[in-house]
């Protein structure tokens, strides 16, 4: 939590120090898209909202750097049916994700602008819960908070998940006067199963995002 203070405050002291003209804040929303990949990979896909802060810094003609903070939901979740019972499986992973982007933007005309991106990001996990359910209800005993070392109802030790999440991000998008419309692919590189005896787990998600640059 006080790297990601430390951040925040590094952004806006940028923010307030910059006198750039082009200089610009921008407010986001979107739709993620998640899935588990690596070894982990018969989850499908999980939807959540995600939303955060940018801060564009111009760097040269064309060239921007772009910082962000977000609220990130990630994950999957799964189903199967054996001897006729139906077994639900969900993984749920929140986190504060700051990605740090080089953006290339070309001028269409004075009112829309096609842009380009990439960069690493880093993420701190927050919250998170995995579950299962047999016929529609929830097993109490598979419940467990991930990010937390500790014990499930049943008593078993938690398979915990790291907190720390790292990969890169690339994505496209229009600005039409002050608005943004673009699409991402967030591509985890860190496996972030803590029990090595299992799978490798990676993150993966697409995202479709909306906002508002001041």
């Amino acid at each position: 939590m006080k790297k990601i203070l430390l951040i925040v405050a590094v952004l806006f002291f940028a923010a307030n120090l910059s006198k750039a003209q082009d200089f610009t804040i921008g407010a986001r929303v979107g739709m993620n898209v998640a899935n588990i990949g690596g070894d982990y990979d018969d989850g499908d896909a999980k939807l959540g909202l995600k939303a955060g802060i940018v801060a564009t810094f111009p760097l040269a003609d064309n060239i921007y750097l772009e910082p962000g903070l977000y609220f990130s939901p990630k994950g999957s979740k799964g189903e199967s049916i054996d001897g006729g019972v139906t077994y639900k499986s969900f993984c749920n992973l929140n986190y504060v994700e700051i990605p740090i982007n080089g953006v290339y933007k070309y001028e269409i005309n004075s009112n829309l602008t096609v842009r380009g991106h990439v960069g690493p990001y880093f993420a701190f996990g927050i919250l998170g819960k995995s579950k299962e359910k047999i016929d529609g209800k929830v097993d109490k005993d598979s419940k467990v908070k991930n990010f937390n070392d500790g014990h499930n109802k049943a008593g078993r030790p938690n398979k915990d998940y790291s907190k720390f999440d790292f990969g890169f991000d690339f994505g496209a998008g229009i600005e039409f006067s002050v608005c943004y419309l673009g699409v991402q692919y967030d591509l985890g590189v860190i496996d972030f199963n803590r029990n090595r005896s299992d799978n490798k787990m990676r993150n993966g998600v697409f995202s479709v995002d909306f906002g508002v640059n001041f």
